[in-house]
């Protein structure tokens, strides 16, 4: 990590470029005071004598106000701002009308009671979209930004250059289709703020296309094994999660969150109570006998009682290797990285280096099986928790969580994975699913 000279010799204190981006790095004293990292962008278009991306106006004034802040805090001050508090843009800038935009944002969740979790907040689009807009045109009148600013042509190598071109190069097209998105809506945020004219957005002078979708499918007999092979080599936790997620259509996310405390029961059987993640809508996340038998023999040969509102699904817990050193990593429930990394192991040994299917590619399968099968539209949306049309919103306001409708759609699937799947070639009722199932079928649902 190497600080910015700023002028000559001087430098803002902390201000260091690390992993691609600029951060305030914070020493080991200073976060014994409350300070932590604060990533920033990643550079301005111009470049240092050692090719590093030099850091914007909003980098350097951010880090300069963090060290006034740590300066009052060490001399025993009142810090003059929050340490946390936006930039201040110019009125009728872009990024002033960014901030305003945030707050109105705030405002309306606060309004309607709406508390975001910490995984709603980091998921949130608005942010991620600014680390692009910031560098570009937060200090402009946005009455001077030209369509020329986001994709145009070098007229010596007949390259693209500009915003588009940048964030396809070093991140991916979906990022800028993410990018634009945002940029569009905070554009008629800042028509209303009076800021610039309805119909003048310059980027509406070129398409904004989506990427194609995935299109990826995994088959049930497919997830059967992963599921198999993820137990067998003792990831359970994971095992009983794919288990839970293939059978309840839920993303990743929201299927590792699951707790004891959402666990329901009715007439067929086990059901989690849930709002989803992404979209904070109630779900009915139901379950076969294969994933009730999977959890109930996963939550009692744990070794440990699990709290209502803990996760359930957690990693494997690791010794240290005589001879080998290294340190015992205790059982912890699954983040996002870790159910990545441990997933593509396990799908490694079932199908080989070559497969790049993914964990998320299950709830798209999940739909695929009940259209198969002949599920209606309507059930589908209540099994995956989504909108798919006016009146069906209007119906949810009524009946928020619609459990026969998930119900009807859970024997579609079952219909349509055998309408899928043909030509089962391979048994898919090895130990240990085939005991589990066994000694589950007459037990009593879960308290």
């Amino acid at each position: 990590m190497k600080s910015w000279d700023q002028m000559g010799t001087d430098k803002i204190r902390y201000l260091v470029f690390s992993k691609g981006r600029w951060r305030w790095q914070p020493t080991k004293a200073m976060r014994k005071h409350g300070f932590g990292t604060v990533n920033l962008s990643q550079g301005g278009p111009e470049k240092d004598s050692a090719g590093r991306p030099r850091p914007t106006d909003a980098d350097k004034a951010k880090a300069l106000r963090l060290n006034s802040d740590w300066d009052s805090a060490r001399l025993g001050l009142p810090p003059q701002k929050p340490a946390d508090a936006p930039v201040r843009y110019a009125p009728g800038s872009v990024g002033d009308g960014y901030y305003r935009a945030m707050a109105i944002r705030r405002a309306a969740r606060a309004q309607a009671k709406i508390v975001w979790t910490v995984e709603q907040t980091k998921r949130d689009s608005w942010p991620r979209a600014w680390r692009f807009l910031e560098p570009e045109f937060a200090d402009c009148d946005p009455k001077t930004i030209e369509p020329e600013h986001f994709i145009r042509i070098d007229e010596k190598t007949g390259e693209p250059l500009g915003l588009i071109p940048r964030i396809e190069r070093e991140v991916s097209v979906t990022e800028r289709h993410l990018v634009i998105k945002i940029w569009r809506a905070l554009w008629n945020r800042m028509v209303a703020m009076k800021y610039c004219d309805a119909g003048q957005d310059p980027s509406k002078a070129f398409e904004n296309s989506a990427p194609d979708p995935r299109q990826v499918t995994w088959m049930r007999r497919e997830v059967l094994k992963l599921v198999q092979i993820a137990w067998r080599h003792n990831f359970r936790g994971l095992a009983a999660c794919m288990a839970v997620a293939w059978d309840s259509m839920l993303s990743p996310i929201d299927a590792r969150s699951l707790t004891l405390g959402q666990l329901r029961s009715d007439s067929t059987g086990l059901l989690f109570a849930l709002d989803r993640a992404k979209t904070n809508k109630a779900a009915a996340a139901t379950l076969t006998p294969w994933s009730q038998a999977l959890l109930r023999e996963y939550i009692n040969g744990f070794g440990a009682e699990f709290l209502m509102n803990a996760p359930i699904f957690r990693t494997t817990p690791t010794l240290t290797v005589p001879g080998r050193g290294g340190r015992p990593r205790p059982s912890v429930p699954y983040t996002k990285d870790r159910l990545v990394k441990d997933f593509d192991r396990v799908r490694e040994l079932a199908y080989g280096p070559d497969e790049t299917r993914q964990f998320s590619d299950m709830r798209r399968s999940g739909a695929v099986e009940g259209d198969a099968g002949g599920g209606t539209v309507v059930d589908q949306a209540n099994k995956m928790a989504n909108t798919v049309s006016a009146s069906n919103r209007l119906r949810k306001t009524y009946n928020p969580v619609n459990v026969p409708s998930v119900r009807r759609f859970d024997e579609a699937r079952a219909v349509g994975a055998r309408n899928l799947e043909q030509n089962l070639s391979e048994s898919i009722s090895a130990n240990p699913m085939e005991i589990l199932l066994r000694n589950t079928k007459n037990s009593e649902p879960l308290k």
